[in-house]
């Protein structure tokens, strides 16, 4: 604790003691108070101890740390406290990060930005984060232990980008490693994460075996009983070794007992056969059969195991063929619990999730979130063992990121009101009229009730078609609020004097990026009501007043070193060790943020859309300007273009299915290939902000 403590706060260090002592009742708790002149931090556990430390940070001190802005403490003076402050933990377990977010947001993450992760998780309260970084080299010594060569063991891993999908058998060997010492690499990562977290008391949760084969095996093990699961998405199809056939043990068994000497156990193991790819055989049989192999393997390698499982979509007889006392299940939203009769008495965690894909839209329900729904459903549900944040990644919404953690380990309801003036103070370091004026109309527009699910989408980021209803796979286009309400916040917000913080910049320069993205739907819907009605004067007005919009767009988000696509692919360079893993790397980033995959027949287009800069102005833009080229050609005719397909998936077209769409797909795939985006800008993105403002304030507002 003492180590965190100056790591974070190195001047006012030695300030500080620290005390632990037994829980309360048998929870947890913590509590800080003045003592001989220092603060006092007390606590059951050092992650207490920690919580501690930083409600007194936010209390006495005004700070607010966030992954937006914000991201490191300052401060040089450390008041004493007037009263002690206490609070009893009534969520037994606090669960936290998401698997696709190793995917989506953490996948290059060095040492030292885990390093802040961990310090971050303590200081909220996580008691079980989960932790896959090097389960990559479980797997691939394992396989070497099982006279796989080098090369095949590597061509099984997927790489960075897509890794957490290959964790819960949805796919292997997309855009595969390559490169050996990259394996032993994030090993040593691995290793340094889950040494720090069991240093800070957490119990991590590391990855489970369940059945996953290599393709290989069909022609290595030809005794074994190998069958193929339904391709997921148009990916190639992946194999499971029959749950009955003793390879299952004997794979497994060795596979857990590599884990243990590599990254070692606390006991809690993932869990998600049957997570994405729900297409098994029909009937009960399958299912009894792999729950209770599962069940088998776990608890003769560990007697104190407990399988953890994602639990928005799961199958009441696997879930009953595991003992209630060897599996948790996390319901990442909160709300599927509902659905699958709470889970018939089994231990679960409720949740929050918010966050799709790394997409960069404001939305959520802040007034839901500050009502406590874990404290609401306490006394009903005997098995609700804990809380749990599982966001699929960290950059974005940071209002909503920061209620949703105060919330994570808080008995109580909160005070909206009185939260979003202490909000203001901390997060900007000023409580001026204007920005608590800004925040309320925060709470009106996109953190709303209406606002809250599904997500809103993108039109700007969305694949261009005659009759848009979905940017990725289950948002929703149609916006809930009044985008004036937005466009007043932002210029709220920049009225104000009293401010120095990184905060304050992200969110002006969010907030406009949102007004911008909103009056791009509108544009889009004015561009193909004209061209319906055959007013070409309108048309070609909206549609450059559109691509302009977009030009525009790219430019602010060029101010944000930490949102730009440059950025990114600097990130996945850093983080390979080889020439030909830089290159792969980057192609795993621009394939996730673009087509997904597979690179054949794509479904999942856009399923990671963000309105970055470099992407907006190099991909985004130049799509639409295509498509209303396109437009433009076959204006004249008598009957109306559409690139409406047939076939349609989760509500979207076809990916090649008209001509338009062959078209596209050269300039993406050519696009991943050739992409070399600028580096940010030092353009002063307040200035900009305003500028904006002032150049669409008649266009949305009216005056």
């Amino acid at each position: 604790m003492r180590n965190l403590i100056k790591r974070n706060t190195p001047t006012i260090a030695l300030m500080f003691l620290t005390e632990l002592t037994e829980k309360v009742d048998g929870k947890s708790y913590y509590e800080f108070f003045t003592h001989k002149g220092k603060i006092l931090l007390r606590g059951d556990s050092t992650v207490s101890l920690a919580m501690a430390y930083y409600r007194y940070l936010k209390d006495y001190c005004n700070i607010n740390l966030s992954w937006c802005g914000n991201t490191r403490v300052v401060i040089d003076q450390a008041p004493l406290p007037d009263e002690k402050v206490s609070e009893i933990i009534e969520q037994e377990n606090r669960v936290y990060f998401n698997h696709r977010a190793f995917s989506y947001d953490a996948a290059f993450w060095d040492w030292e930005r885990w390093e802040r992760e961990i310090d971050f998780m303590a200081m909220n309260g996580v008691t079980m984060p989960l932790s896959l970084v090097g389960s990559e080299a479980v797997w691939y010594y394992t396989l070497l232990d099982f006279k796989y060569t080098k090369e095949e063991a590597l061509q099984f891993l997927s790489g960075p980008s897509f890794w957490s999908w290959q964790l819960s058998n949805n796919l292997d060997s997309y855009l595969a490693l390559t490169d050996p010492d990259y394996i032993d690499a994030r090993l040593a990562l691995g290793q340094k994460i889950i040494g720090r977290q069991n240093e800070l008391g957490m119990t991590p949760i590391l990855s489970g075996y369940f059945g996953h084969a290599p393709r290989i095996s069909l022609a290595m093990l030809k005794k074994v009983r190998v069958r193929r699961n339904p391709s997921w998405n148009n990916f190639a199809l992946t194999y499971q070794i029959d749950p009955n056939d003793p390879y299952f043990q004997k794979f497994g068994q060795a596979f857990l007992e590599k884990q243990l000497r590599l990254l070692g156990a606390n006991n809690y193991y993932t869990c998600d056969p049957l997570y994405d790819n729900f297409n098994f055989p029909k009937g009960e049989t399958y299912y009894r059969s792999l729950g209770r192999a599962i069940s088998k393997l776990f608890e003769a390698f560990d007697k104190d195991s407990v399988l953890v499982m994602q639990g928005d979509r799961v199958n009441e007889t696997f879930v009953k063929s595991i003992p209630k006392e060897r599996l948790l299940i996390l319901d990442l939203d909160g709300k599927a619990h509902k659905a699958y009769d709470n889970y018939w008495g089994y231990d679960f965690i409720l949740g929050t999730r918010n966050n799709i894909g790394g997409h960069t839209g404001l939305h959520g329900d802040i007034s839901a979130l500050a009502q406590n729904p874990f404290m609401q459903l306490k006394g009903q549900l005997p098995n609700l063992k804990g809380s749990g944040f599982f966001p699929e990644s960290f950059g974005n919404n940071p209002l909503f990121f920061d209620l949703a953690l105060e919330v994570f380990s808080h008995s109580k309801a909160i005070d909206l009101d009185d939260w979003l003036k202490n909000y203001s103070l901390r997060r900007y370091g000023s409580q001026e009229t204007c920005l608590n004026e800004a925040l309320e109309l925060l709470a009106q527009s996109c953190y709303s009730p209406d606002n809250a699910s599904p997500e809103h989408g993108s039109v700007v980021c969305a694949r261009p078609s005659t009759d848009l209803k979905h940017a990725a796979i289950g948002d929703s286009l149609d916006l809930r609020y009044d985008n004036k309400l937005l466009f007043e916040a932002a210029e709220l917000m920049l009225e104000a004097k009293k401010i120095d913080s990184e905060g304050y910049v992200f969110d002006v320069r969010d907030l406009t990026r949102q007004v911008l993205s909103n009056y791009a739907g509108q544009l889009y819907q004015e561009a193909m009501s004209a061209y319906e009605d055959k007013d070409a004067q309108n048309f070609e007005i909206t549609i450059n007043a559109f691509l302009r919009l977009v030009t525009d767009m790219d430019e602010l988000m060029q101010t944000d070193s930490q949102r730009t696509l440059s950025s990114l692919l600097k990130q996945a360079r850093e983080s390979a060790l080889s020439d030909q893993d830089k290159q792969n790397f980057e192609v795993n980033v621009l394939t996730q943020l673009t087509i997904w995959g597979p690179m054949s027949e794509p479904i999942m287009y856009d399923t990671a859309w963000r309105e970055w800069g470099g992407l907006l102005g190099t991909y985004y833009m130049l799509r639409w300007r295509e498509f209303f080229y396109m437009l433009a050609q076959n204006f004249k005719g008598y009957r109306r273009v559409s690139t409406v397909t047939r076939k349609q998936y989760y509500g979207r077209n076809d990916y090649r299915g008209k001509g338009f769409y062959k078209n596209l797909e050269r300039f993406e795939k050519n696009w991943i290939s050739t992409c070399r985006p600028e580096a940010p800008s030092q353009d002063n993105p307040l200035k900009l902000s305003a500028k904006l403002l002032d150049k669409y304030r008649f266009k949305i507002m009216g005056y």
